[in-house]
């Protein structure tokens, strides 16, 4: 369900079927200082697409009248209360409008108080937009898409990618899924919600088939609905809205995809090359994970490791090389350090790793009270049990480390 689409060229077989369809892109603008840069957007909207803008600030309404785009014969202004922002811009100012028609478009504007993410939020604006409204033929293309694909229901722009906002990707759900779990049983819908998937939407800007968010813009919201400013960062209706899109699509019988233009993507794919990566080199060199196999089961595997050391009121790793050492850094992670590492032959290993000793078996007086955890490639697994059968009493205090 990811889609990319031409910014240059549009399939001709369905220009004249889309212009046959009701078209709405709506527009929330709140910031004064940045209206001209979201008109430069909304050029590219196709003429015979209504447009409506949602304005909290009446000096906001008076730039967009200082516009020829404004002059649109099928173009309007809504002025709304700013309580809801430009969640109750979509649900309350222009519900009823939305309502007539076969596809609505919602955008906002944002920005960052916060100098040091300034730039983060440049970055996510322009993936919102772009991938929203990047060109008249990418527009075209936008519906075409709907029109081929039936079981469609919404399409929204990927996750930003920057620096700061990378957060995005390990956790969506914040403080916020119990509002969200909350808001889906009150509207009654038949979906698939987990704490453990990540919701697919983040935030009110989308592409969609009214029928597949029917149920959503069919509440009779009120600004009331809303809380009042400031608005908190997190765990409100607002939250729990922004991440129910996809569910309320669900419920109608509709998919959910991401969409992208040819431009965004590639800097996407670049992005996310670079990112990853950074990722799995530190990820190596900390944790022992090199491939996504290894990341996929290292809950499972950490678990088993942690439920054999605590058995025992001491344990120790054998094995001194790499898989030695990525045992020890999964277990370091919750706090847990062997007594020493085990070797079959001292000469050949370092002294001390991280300021653990390295000892051979001989070297230790064994009781009850110990584990070992066999960290060695599988080629050398007989010749270790051949060596432990001599020092250690009892082989069912060992636990084999397996890397995936």
């Amino acid at each position: 369900m990811n889609y990319i689409l031409s910014t240059a060229y549009t399939e001709r077989d369905f220009a004249s079927l889309v212009q046959k369809k009701r078209i709405l892109i709506a527009l929330h603008l709140h910031y004064i200082d940045t209206v001209k840069s979201y008109i430069k957007f909304a050029e590219a909207i196709p003429s015979y697409i209504d447009i409506i803008f949602t304005v909290s600030d009446k000096k906001v309404k008076k730039i967009l009248y200082n516009t020829d785009f404004v002059n649109r014969r099928n173009c309007k202004i809504i002025e709304k209360q700013n309580r809801g922002r430009d969640i109750s811009a979509i649900l309350v100012a222009c519900r009823a409008e939305v309502l007539k028609y076969d596809y609505i478009c919602f955008l906002h504007d944002k920005k960052e108080k916060k100098s040091e993410y300034e730039k983060d939020i440049k970055t996510w604006v322009r993936c919102l937009w772009e991938n929203m409204i990047g060109s008249a033929e990418y527009i075209e293309n936008v519906i075409t898409l709907f029109l081929k694909n039936p079981d469609l229901g919404l399409l929204v722009p990927p996750f930003p990618i920057s620096e700061h906002l990378s957060i995005l990707y390990s956790d969506v759900w914040g403080d916020d899924y119990s509002l969200t779990k909350e808001l889906i049983d009150k509207m009654g819908l038949i979906c698939d919600l987990s704490v453990e998937k990540q919701p697919i939407t983040l935030g009110t800007v989308f592409w969609a088939r009214v029928s597949a968010l029917r149920k959503l813009f069919e509440i009779d919201w009120q600004y009331e609905s809303f809380d009042e400013e400031p608005l908190k960062d997190d765990g409100t209706i607002s939250h729990a809205i922004e991440r129910v899109l996809a569910y309320v699509a669900q419920d109608a019988g509709f998919n959910t995809g991401w969409v992208m233009t040819e431009r965004y993507a590639g800097e996407f794919l670049e992005y996310m090359q670079s990112t990853l990566k950074k990722a799995f080199y530190h990820m190596y060199n900390s944790l022992g994970i090199s491939k996504i196999s290894q990341l996929e089961s290292f809950e499972e595997r950490l678990k088993e490791l942690l439920e054999f050391v605590e058995r025992y009121k001491r344990f120790y790793i054998f094995g001194a090389g790499e898989l030695g050492k990525c045992c020890f850094a999964m277990l370091k992670v919750k706090g847990k350090k062997p007594e020493a590492f085990l070797v079959s032959n001292r000469a050949l290993n370092e002294r001390i790793i991280e300021e653990i000793p390295v000892c051979t078996l001989s070297d230790l007086n064994f009781n009850e009270e110990f584990g070992i955890i066999v960290a060695v490639g599988d080629k050398y697994r007989e010749e270790v049990l051949y060596t432990m059968k001599k020092y250690v009493p009892d082989l069912h205090n060992i636990c084999w480390y397996r890397r995936e």
